[in-house]
């Protein structure tokens, strides 16, 4: 079972999550994951940093860590606004970016406030939600392609499709997730999350399909034989995200490598 770590970029100055985004590479952590929010609040944190520009940042200071976005908010872009960060991201760090997308949060709901604060306007059913992360991400990998129209001309490509998974929270998203895309993210302790695992597989139909499950950090969750990761293993979870809440240590991050070495 692979580990990866998430960090809320929010959480404190950049020179401290260099350290630790660095100790995480050579701890051996398998990706480096962070938020897509335009407010630091609904973590605790003062402020919080834009996903994509942090990313090219940790891009900049590693070398073979994978990097990825846990979710992207398909509502807080255009199509074509994602494309372009996606594809600066990808040639940022020689193709070791991984796209996490989620369909937003309802209206008048505590996730919901920031985009509330900033006039975007936000779709009242499950169902609208879902349509517009497939043709967000329909779009966006049209955009990217080598055999796009000519209209985008001089835009960039990326010369593999990016890896993308989606964070899902019903069965009707998970089906949807295994017919487009190439991987989903559940909830450590959401009671559905073997049946969301089930029909994804299920609907990705042999393809190759990555399953992960986020949990929230601590050293020990990087023991394989953690009674935890026994029970996601047990669901068919391929690897583990463990989010750092708060600021992180780079030293215990770095302390990690007993576990994963």
């Amino acid at each position: 079972m692979r580990f990866d770590i998430q960090f809320n970029q929010g959480a404190c100055g950049f020179a401290r999550m260099r350290e630790a985004v660095v100790a995480a590479e050579q701890a051996g952590f398998g990706c480096v994951w962070n938020l897509d929010h335009f407010s630091g609040k609904p973590f605790g944190s003062d402020s919080m940093n834009e996903c994509f520009a942090t990313l090219a940042s940790w891009a900049a200071v590693t070398d073979t860590v994978g990097l990825g976005t846990l979710v992207a908010n398909v509502m807080n872009r255009t199509p074509g606004m994602l494309a372009l960060s996606v594809a600066t991201v990808d040639a940022i760090s020689g193709g070791r970016f991984t796209l996490g997308v989620g369909a937003g949060a309802a209206p008048n709901t505590p996730f919901s406030a920031e985009q509330d604060a900033l006039g975007i306007e936000l779709l009242p059913r499950m169902s609208q939600r879902h349509d517009r992360l497939v043709a967000t991400v329909g779009e966006m990998h049209r955009i990217l392609s080598p055999s796009r129209g000519p209209e985008f001309e001089g835009f960039p490509v990326t010369p593999r499709p990016v890896p993308t998974i989606v964070g899902v929270n019903s069965l009707a998203l998970a089906s949807r997730a295994g017919e487009l895309c190439d991987g989903i993210n559940v909830r450590f302790n959401h009671p559905d999350r073997a049946e969301f695992v089930r029909v994804a597989r299920e609907s990705a139909a042999g393809k190759p399909f990555d399953v992960s499950v986020w949990d929230f950090f601590s050293p020990e969750m990087c023991d394989a034989d953690n009674p935890a990761n026994a029970a996601f293993r047990a669901i068919g979870i391929d690897h583990v995200i463990l989010l750092v809440q708060g600021a992180p240590d780079p030293d215990v991050v770095a302390g990690c490598a007993r576990y994963l070495r």
